[in-house]
């Protein structure tokens, strides 16, 4: 039985039409995983299923007293609102039901007091006890409790208009897993976890209930999770059977099966096309003949829908030296004023020599220093301690996790910016498989067909910017690559692009990723923050899962159930122990500093967002984003560590 049906349904903005007839059920306990190109209209069909988008054309059928919850990127709140709060909010019947429940126990204390008949209010607080039971809501602070912690946040009253925009993302997954709904809809949830958290989020939606529509850039979670994987492209809707590993191998069958029926569909073509009647004068062709013509129109077009999304890449890279990136003794704080309060260092006496072959990932919790460390790397920050230092050679790219903002809308005379141009401006022309490729190709590479080519960069979706963003770094021809984050907001398709580049390129590669599947494939040593060090590990983050885990014999995959892969905490010995002096007015100044930084944060935003011609200026915005971005998250890790300590 379907819970949520689309029939038939066509769904437009403007110009661009994202779906048309496209029909697509969700049964009962069914669990989907929706992917497809940035901009194909995944989030779209996730609203037009939650009821949030109108079909422009066709139906949307739901079935009666169906709970659906959909957790979106960018959730509405209340900033006013605590985040114990915000998650009762959002908990849906449970919390309806608690409420019912005090109602009533209220309504039959006051008719045992007036002496009146409380038959009736018996027998309804008797079936809501039957239904509170049902539900587990009896217990529902504690179980948002628990999920709040397993999500990383500890402090309850902290108020949700303080919070970064990771954080309510991660409030409104809470609300949504604590209500156990009967559709669940989750896009990129696993956006601002850590690797622990995402294993835990992965366990949990293994263990869910009810049916889930999910859209995600996570391959194990995807594998894992998913028995029916839905590809959505170009107004279409694909369904394929199985989990993501089934669905690859189907995609394999297909393209060999594609691969045959062109090189036979070439032969038909050349046939048909060297008819004499086809190359007479229209006043010699009948209707019969018209449609002949029309066949072969549509035999031509077949090879160019089988081969779409097809992308292999090549670097013309610059030749690089023996010596890469060396660092010696690194430290580094958080800020100047946490070296001066004695805080914590977010990296202690570092050495490493980067080869020019290394294939290295930096992996630990959020907050740990990653993205310091990539800043490092790349000049944008200076050590507090320690040197750093590039070889002569050394063509360094930066794949951030905020530059894809400072793509332009417009030109210095205030004309709307093509995508084409983008690329002009970056480089002509590009040797590329020994080849030189055009601008135009250079885009259908990157999953920019031509008839998107000419569109304005303002209409590109955020994952759209960042693998035109990407696109525009790899041209520069860099032999260093620095990559913070860079699976977030991409699609499966690009990741895959991205990991065979990766596979073929001839440098050094340093990646920050929360992305398991993305590491196993592009990183052969890790580094792993513990307490401001940097712990070597030779191998991918399977191998590593794997020592953590203390597994035997365990598959090159997560395994199933991720608690086995989380450390225990260690046993409570004593009283806790008391915030200090020192760290009571680190505290202080923090409840000082984050709204401030909040305010800053904004109005950095609101800057890249009016944009402008000088690319100067805002790339001096981007990076004071990244680091403040940074600093927001440090200083509200330290928050939360701090305010849990007795006073």
């Amino acid at each position: 039985m379907s819970l949520i049906s689309l029939v038939e349904v066509r769904k437009d903005f403007g110009i661009r039409t994202l779906f048309e007839n496209l029909t697509l059920h969700v049964g009962e306990r069914e669990r989907l995983g929706l992917i497809g190109p940035n901009g194909a209209g995944k989030s779209t069909l996730l609203k037009l299923l939650a009821g949030l988008e109108p079909p422009g054309a066709g139906q949307r059928r739901v079935q009666p007293q169906a709970r659906i919850v959909l957790v979106s990127q960018e959730p509405e709140m209340d900033p006013q609102r605590t985040v114990l709060e915000q998650v009762f909010a959002g908990s849906g019947e449970k919390m309806e039901l608690l409420g019912r429940y005090t109602a009533l126990s209220d309504a039959l204390a006051q008719a045992h007091a007036d002496g009146r008949d409380d038959t009736a209010l018996l027998a309804e607080l008797s079936s809501l006890n039957a239904r509170m039971d049902q539900s587990q809501a009896w217990g529902l602070e504690q179980q948002i409790r628990e999920v709040l912690q397993r999500l990383g946040i500890g402090d309850t009253q902290r108020r949700v208009g303080d919070l970064s925009g990771g954080y309510r993302k991660r409030l409104a997954l809470a609300a949504a897993l604590v209500a156990d709904p009967d559709v669940l809809l989750l896009d990129e949830p696993t956006n601002h976890l850590d690797a622990d958290c995402i294993q835990w989020l992965q366990g949990y939606l293994q263990r869910f209930r009810g049916a889930l529509v999910l859209i995600t850039h996570d391959r194990y979670v995807l594998d894992q999770v998913t028995d029916r994987i839905v590809e959505v492209d170009r107004g279409e809707a694909r369904s394929y059977g199985g989990n993501y590993a089934t669905y690859l191998g189907r995609k394999a069958e297909q393209e060999e099966s594609a691969a045959a029926s062109e090189a036979k569909l070439k032969g038909v073509l050349r046939r048909e096309l060297e008819l004499e009647w086809l190359r007479r004068g229209p006043k010699a062709r009948s209707t019969k003949q018209k449609a002949r013509i029309q066949r072969i129109e549509a035999l031509q077009e077949i090879p160019k829908r089988q081969l779409k999304g097809q992308v292999s890449l090549a670097s013309n890279q610059r030749r690089l030296g023996k010596r890469a990136i060396e660092a010696e003794g690194l430290q580094v704080w958080a800020s100047d004023a946490a070296q001066a309060a004695g805080a914590p260092a977010l990296l202690r006496e570092f050495s490493y020599d980067f080869s020019p072959e290394d294939r290295v990932g930096i992996i630990g919790p959020n907050g740990a220093g990653k993205s310091t460390l990539l800043d490092l790397i790349a000049g944008r920050r200076q050590p507090h301690g320690g040197r750093i230092e590039l070889g002569s050679t050394v063509k360094l790219a930066y794949f951030d996790q905020h530059s894809h903002q400072l793509l332009d809308g417009t030109d210095a005379a205030g004309r709307e910016r093509k995508l084409i141009d983008v690329v002009k401006e970056a480089a002509s022309a590009i040797e590329l498989e020994g080849s030189s490729l055009s601008a135009s190709q250079l885009l259908e590479r990157f999953l920019f067909p031509p008839a998107q080519q000419h569109q304005p960069v303002s209409k590109l979706s955020g994952g759209e910017r960042r693998r035109l963003h990407l696109c525009r770094l790899l041209m520069e021809a860099p032999n260093v690559l620095l990559l913070d984050e860079p699976t977030n907001d991409l699609d499966v398709q690009t990741l895959t692009v991205l990991e065979d580049f990766l596979e073929d390129f001839r440098g050094c590669v340093v990646v920050v990723s929360h992305d398991r599947y993305f590491l196993d494939r592009t990183v052969d040593r890790l580094f792993c923050f513990e307490g401001g060090r940097l712990e070597r590990f030779e191998g991918n983050y399977s191998a590593y899962l794997e020592r953590a885990s203390g597994a035997k014999g365990v598959a090159a995959t997560p395994p199933e159930t991720p608690a086995a892969a989380v450390t225990a905490a260690p046993a409570a010995t004593g009283k806790p122990r008391r915030r200090s002096f020192k760290e009571s007015r680190e505290l202080s100044t923090l409840e000082q500093q984050l709204p401030q930084w909040e305010a800053r944060r904004q109005e950095l935003e609101q800057g890249l967002a009016a944009g402008g011609s000088d690319y100067a200026a805002l790339e001096l915005l981007s990076q004071e984003l990244s680091a403040l971005l940074l600093r927001i998250e440090q200083g509200e890790e330290r928050w939360l560590e701090l305010s849990e300590l007795p006073g």
